[in-house]
């Protein structure tokens, strides 16, 4: 029924409907700007690509092909657009410190609160330990929400050499977790 809808709402778009458009972006809203976020560390730099990438979606509306998922259109935009920005600034990096995020709801218990936040920011370093095809993938696939097949045609790379990626991700945050005591 969603999928339906969606075609529906992509007709639309490719006929210039900018209410289609808010509403076939809205679908995407959250693991867009999540993705983004969570890539650059950064709340201001997460809008500009965040607008960016939609302003290329939309200008871009007459190329997509509707055989493929519209999620991985978008994402793969969003991810050549990250791409780009870092390009840009060169030596400069965009990614800033993962603490600088908003925090999880507080426990109750002062303790757990403190282990929690030990634990994040742990999480957070090790996140930023990762290369940056590891990173990508790993954001991609917790916050852009998308299945390994269309990270692969997104990253125009391989199915066995993204799926390389998350497993050595996954092993080097584990690693690192359990080598400052966050896991057991």
């Amino acid at each position: 029924m969603v999928e339906n809808n969606e075609n529906k709402l992509i007709i639309a778009c490719k006929d210039k409907d900018h209410q289609a458009f808010a509403e076939l972006l809205n679908l995407y809203r959250r693991p867009l700007f999540s993705y983004l976020l969570r890539l650059c560390q950064d709340q201001s730099t997460a809008e500009d690509l965040f607008q960016e990438t939609t302003i290329k979606v939309w200008k871009g509306m007459d190329t997509f092909d509707p055989r493929y998922k519209f999620g991985s259109w978008l994402f793969s935009i969003a991810y050549r657009t990250s791409v780009d920005a870092l390009r840009k600034k060169k030596r400069r990096s965009i990614f800033r410190q993962l603490d600088e995020l908003p925090e999880t709801p507080h426990h109750h218990d002062p303790l757990e609160e403190l282990t929690a936040q030990e634990t994040k920011a742990l999480f957070k370093k090790a996140v930023r330990l990762l290369s940056e095809k590891q990173r990508q993938v790993f954001l991609m696939r917790q916050h852009g929400e998308l299945s390994f097949k269309e990270i692969s045609e997104v990253m125009n790379e391989p199915l066995n050499t993204v799926l390389s990626h998350m497993h050595y991700a996954v092993k080097k945050i584990k690693t690192f977790l359990r080598e400052n005591h966050a896991i057991e």
